[in-house]
């Protein structure tokens, strides 16, 4: 089991990174985009689907 990153909250249930206290497990993560001006105009760009996913 991977260790997760501290001070990193994730409530996406669906990516292979996400552990069962809401922490992230990737090595490291990108968050984007690169011309947000507000918050809800970034998101997490480590995020993998786990096998939960729907299509």
């Amino acid at each position: 089991m991977k260790e997760e990153i501290k001070g990193i909250c994730c409530e996406v249930k669906n990516c292979v990174y996400h552990d069962m206290s809401n922490g992230c497990t990737a090595g490291e993560i990108k968050v984007g985009s690169q011309t947000a001006t507000k918050s809800y105009e970034t998101n997490c760009e480590t995020f993998k689907c786990n096998e939960n996913c729907c299509d």
